[in-house]
């Protein structure tokens, strides 16, 4: 079974780099307590730009696979599959169903497993964060679906340093406070996980799950000069990020991290740092979905180390997709504004901000999150 990821936001052909920044790290923030798990029944405005895959053909409004790489055996469509003979349909925005059965992904980044080949049933094209693809000649077609097919809802790890923490917007919970309005409008059932807690008590009018994996100051995998000693935030998988006490094994981690390694170590080191952490994630949560994003841009300096990094996450990403590993990558720094998105701090997002990166998360995980 292969899976395919995609990118929230802008084409990932062009998602290098933007804004200004440099070298620098993340201020510490509070960490709190443990906290329940309310689920959320809403959702919101999705993030504007279209999102692709990797496997796929271009989707329609525009938006474009991540350099024209196609799937297994040269073969285009999200299934990862076509034959020759009768012409493929396409999906709304996505890629090129194979002959008689492939199935297509959407234009906001849907995955599909079908069948493909001549005579193969039709496949069925779902929009989504990400999924699987495989199937094999007149095979059936099936979704990959992180989250639970019954009532429950959608368990969602939040994980990273002070941005996924909120720091500069505690009131709102960061980027949790819109994510989760956008979750609660569309009428969705999802809740966040983790063992640190802070945010609102109520977003939308319903209960916030504050639960959360931010650890402020902290990097990958390495010590800097804000993380305490602490080696980084790789020391919490399994425990207590994954522990029955946090929420248990998420079905969805949203995976922002990187800040505070850029102005301590080469943008060598952190992908190679942040290859381990993924690896390690994909172990201890085989059947969740990893959304890496490309994080944000600094307010001062050049934003070299963070340019290189972020151009780096396709590949590591891929690697893993090829592998058969369920990873979506969401753009977060393409879009960003350094001068009207970031507090005074030139570090963490303020309220704009931190609502531009609800809608990129939102983009990447609205059409796998139940009702």
């Amino acid at each position: 079974m292969r899976s395919h990821f995609v990118t929230a936001g802008v084409p990932l052909v062009i998602l290098l780099g933007c804004g200004s920044g440099g070298a620098g790290s993340a201020p510490t923030g509070d960490p709190g307590g443990g906290a329940g798990h309310p689920a959320a029944g809403v959702g919101g405005a999705p993030s504007t730009g279209g999102t692709q895959s990797v496997a796929g053909a271009p989707s329609a409004g525009g938006t474009q696979s991540a350099g024209g790489m196609q799937s297994a055996g040269g073969m285009q469509s999200a299934a990862g599959m076509q034959s020759g003979g009768a012409a493929g349909g396409q999906s709304a925005g996505g890629a090129n169903a194979g002959a008689g059965g492939g199935t297509s992904s959407a234009g906001s980044g849907g995955s599909s497993v079908g069948g493909s080949g001549s005579g193969g049933s039709a496949g069925k094209g779902s929009s989504g964060a990400a999924g699987t693809s495989a199937g094999g000649a007149g095979g059936a077609s099936a979704v990959y679906q992180p989250c639970p097919a019954s009532s429950a809802p959608c368990k969602i790890l939040p994980f990273g340093d002070s941005i996924t923490y909120g720091v500069g917007d505690e009131g709102n919970g960061g980027y949790r406070g819109p994510l989760f309005a956008s979750i609660a409008a569309a009428a969705q059932k999802a809740t966040f996980t983790g063992s640190l807690s802070n945010g609102p008590s109520t977003v939308a009018g319903q209960p916030f799950p504050k639960n959360n994996e931010g650890h402020s100051g902290w990097g990958i995998s390495r010590v800097n000069p804000n993380s305490g000693g602490n080696v980084g935030i790789t020391t919490v998988i399994p425990t207590p990020a994954f522990s029955s006490a946090s929420g248990g094994v998420p079905n969805i981690i949203l995976l922002h991290i990187g800040t505070n390694d850029q102005g301590s170590f080469t943008a060598a080191q952190m992908t190679s740092d942040l290859s381990g952490l993924v690896d390690k994630l994909t172990t201890n949560a085989p059947n969740a979905l990893l959304v890496v994003a490309q994080i944000i841009p600094l307010g001062y300096g050049n934003n070299s180390v963070i340019n290189s990094y972020n151009q780096a996450l396709p590949a590591i990403v891929q690697e893993r997709v090829a592998t058969g590993k369920h990873i979506a990558l969401v753009d977060m720094n393409t879009g960003f504004s350094a001068s009207t998105m970031l507090g005074s701090d030139k570090v963490h997002p303020n309220t704009a901000g931190y609502t531009f990166m609800a809608g990129r998360w939102y983009a990447a995980i609205k059409d796998l999150l139940p009702k």
